[in-house]
């Protein structure tokens, strides 16, 4: 299995949890079964609603979040993994999801200069976005052994408001995780790739290299974001490949002299 990602409007976590759900549709309640019993807090729920922007038909990723205590968004990065510890999701789910919040704990901790267990968490410590990076690493370890490839990522650009003030686009934290990606311009002004996205895909380490080996197309999926794009839709598309293996690997020649 290939499982290519192609950012038109851009990367999010709900965006490639929503591209995910579309294409594999029969998964949908069990990922809302795995948030909701997770014990991460009560009330925690998640669904994939489709949508229709006017240009294409997909899905939107929503998280409902707490009503009850606990509601705000700062969390201290090691108290995140601590719940996440505690929680009652699979082992290896665990694990991923711990694993694409380091990286986003690194790259805090480089920006502000202090170490990872240091680090809290404003806008990603929303359950929403924590919900997100849950049902990212759900789908990853369900997905099984896959390769990943990505087209190049729009870079954004302008000012987005944080905890801490007006930051430059892409922010800070993304910027480092995005080290070493190719991207690009396209002159749209706003935020293209959220931290969730740019750690989901560190996570991933996608090839970004054109794909030339045959393949058989399984499906496709649409993960709308929550922005609108005045000239192209925000949505992120997932396309899944069975690799073929080449002809000249199965054959065996023989030569009679």
């Amino acid at each position: 299995m290939h499982i290519h990602l192609d950012p038109i409007g851009g990367m999010a976590g709900d965006m490639f949890a929503a591209a995910m759900l579309d294409c594999h549709r029969d998964w949908q309640t069990s990922l809302y079964e795995t948030i909701r019993d997770s014990g991460l807090t009560p009330d925690l729920e998640a669904c994939a609603l489709q949508h229709n922007d006017g240009s294409l038909t997909g899905h939107r990723f929503e998280v409902k979040q707490p009503t009850r205590p606990d509601r705000h968004q700062h969390r201290r990065w090691r108290d995140i993994r601590e719940r996440l510890h505690n929680s009652g999701l699979e082992t290896a789910v665990k694990e991923r999801a711990i694993a694409i919040f380091e990286l986003l704990a690194e790259a805090e901790a480089e920006v502000h200069g202090c170490s990872n267990d240091e680090v809290t968490f404003h806008e990603v410590g929303a359950w929403d976005s924590i919900a997100d990076i849950v049902a990212a690493a759900w789908l990853i370890e369900r997905n099984g052994t896959t390769t990943w490839s990505c087209s190049p990522l729009p870079l954004g650009r302008g000012r987005v408001a944080s905890a801490h003030g007006l930051l430059p686009i892409p922010a800070p934290a993304t910027a480092l995780l995005l080290k070493g990606f190719p991207v690009f311009d396209d002159g749209v002004e706003g935020e293209r790739v959220t931290p969730t996205g740019a750690a989901i895909l560190k996570h991933l380490n996608p090839s970004f290299e054109p794909r030339m080996q045959p393949s058989v197309m399984l499906g496709r999926g649409y993960g709308f974001g929550t922005k609108t794009f005045p000239s192209f839709s925000n949505v992120l598309l997932v396309s899944l490949f069975d690799l073929q293996r080449s002809r000249a690997a199965d054959s065996s020649v023989a030569v009679c002299e």
